[in-house]
């Protein structure tokens, strides 16, 4: 989620300057209204779809901004623990104050949104009359003028005097026709779920600035003196204040729409440039935004313990082994699983390490299933051995997966281990075994029986495996100390 959030920042402010240098001086209104609505929605969910089209840029969507989850491997990593020990994932307090705040505040952004929509409702319900397409509103405001839909509110005083009235009208018809109230309720509600991001705040500011710059050309088009009309935008429009989610005729600044108002059209083919130019730069936001990752995949080799005439615990051969095929499923270009067997053959601890070796794999998980003379005792176990040269990354990626275990509550408890196990001393690359519960507790027992928890024990492993991925460089960099 914070990927999403620091990517939108960067996707939606490279968009918002491609219209600002390249589009804002231009008179093509319509079409920078269209660019500003489209290049907005693309921006917000590029960072989440994937494209595989160059291939040649890393996707944002898997560019790691989690430095607390590192922290605790680094100090787990440092401390070294070399003793059994039970491992609980700590309440990360500035992660659940970051949260409620930006929940609260986003509420608050929502109830202001229905505020302000319930008193436009409220003073709709009013008496109005009809002009042309237009429900007219009084209000008492002399100088506020604002449209909502069709609705125009307006101090009927203003519509006495000829030549005001006809620009206004003209005006707000333009603001009623083209629908710009739905573009205004668009961007009122992507700021209540957005409003950390300052670009949208820049957006609303172009899209109301666009929608004036619209009306405004279209009613001098009419055939409105230009003069006149320019006349009646100065003599009300040094009002900023507008009625929340509708459209002013007084709303932003004069000098900006006196200027774009007598602005000449630039020509045909320096238009053609300039457009061409901001969608082929959206474009390239767009894609840059959503590529695909082209980062290796981690090559994982998974070890269903046990098998043939080897039963291991209780029934443990073929649990783990449904487990190891749940996982194999999930294999992709971001994870490949490479399975030790798939069937129930009994292989030796020597040919498995031969096996293991050979794929050059990035990390090695022994799956397991545990008893205990304890019937109470339950949860994951990871174990590592701290004497193999990789110890610090085996231990590293062993709190990853544990970790994700927890957190899918996969299992409520879970510990860390060494253990001098054969295939643990003679593999050659980073390497844990995972026993997955203890088949001697009631509770264990028949979560790992049961094929849906299986199938959640495989998603757990598999999203560790992926924490693995994005950190692999980092842990990598700690072993070798």
């Amino acid at each position: 989620m914070i990927d999403y959030i620091i990517y939108t920042i960067i996707s939606l402010g490279c968009s918002f300057f491609v219209y600002y240098f390249v589009l804002k001086n231009q008179k093509t209104f319509q079409f920078n209204r269209f660019f500003l609505l489209i290049s907005l929605l693309l921006c917000l969910v590029a960072p989440v779809i994937e494209i595989d089209f160059f291939n040649v840029i890393p996707s944002i969507t898997e560019v790691s901004f989690q430095p607390l989850d590192t922290q605790i491997i680094l100090e787990e990593v440092i401390e070294g623990a070399r003793v059994e020990k039970e491992y609980s994932n700590p309440l990360n307090l500035l992660n659940t104050i970051f949260w409620y705040s930006y929940l609260i505040i986003s509420l608050g952004f929502f109830f202001r949104f229905f505020i302000n929509l319930i008193r436009i409702i409220k003073l709709t319900r009013k008496g109005h009359s009809r002009l042309g397409t237009l429900k007219l509103i009084k209000t008492t405001d002399e100088k506020n003028v604002a449209s909502f839909f069709n609705y125009l509110f307006i101090n009927p005083e203003r519509l006495k005097d000829n030549q005001y009235s006809k620009s206004v009208l003209q005006h707000e018809s333009i603001h009623s026709n083209q629908l710009h109230t739905l573009d205004i309720l668009l961007i009122e509600l992507l700021l209540c779920v957005f409003w950390f991001n300052p670009f949208i705040w820049l957006y609303r500011k172009a899209m109301l600035q666009n929608h004036e710059f619209i009306a405004d050309n279209n009613t001098v088009q009419s055939g409105i003196d230009i003069e006149n009309y320019s006349n009646a935008i100065i003599n009300l429009g040094h009002m900023e204040h507008r009625v929340p989610l509708t459209s002013g005729f007084n709303f932003i600044q004069i000098k900006n729409r006196i200027i774009m108002l007598h602005q000449s059209k630039s020509s045909v083919l320096k238009r053609t440039m300039k457009i061409s130019t901001a969608l082929l730069l959206l474009v390239g936001v767009v894609l840059f935004s959503s590529f695909k990752d082209i980062k290796k995949p981690l090559v994982v080799v998974i070890d269903a313990g046990h098998g043939g005439k080897d039963p291991g615990n209780l029934n443990e051969k073929d649990i783990v082994l449904n487990i190891s095929k749940k996982l194999s499923k999930l294999s992709d270009d971001k994870i490949k699983i490479i399975t030790v067997r798939d069937d129930d053959d009994f292989l030796s601890l020597r040919d498995r390490v031969k096996f293991i070796n050979a794929q050059n794999a990035d990390v090695m998980i022994s799956l397991h299933c545990d008893t205990s003379e304890k019937i109470t005792k339950r949860g994951v176990e990871v174990l590592y051995d701290d004497s193999n040269k990789n110890n610090k990354a085996s231990l590293g990626y062993g709190l990853l997966l544990m970790n994700q275990q927890l957190e899918n509550k996969v299992v409520d408890k879970g510990g860390m281990k060494t253990a001098s196990f054969y295939m643990l001393k003679n593999v050659l690359c980073p390497s844990v075994f995972i026993e997955l519960g203890f088949l001697s507790n009631e509770t264990d027992n028949s979560r790992l029986n049961d094929a849906k928890h299986q199938q959640d024990i495989a998603k757990a492993l598999y999203d560790g495996l992926l924490e693995i991925r994005d950190k692999k460089e980092l842990i990598s960099i700690l072993n070798k100390e």
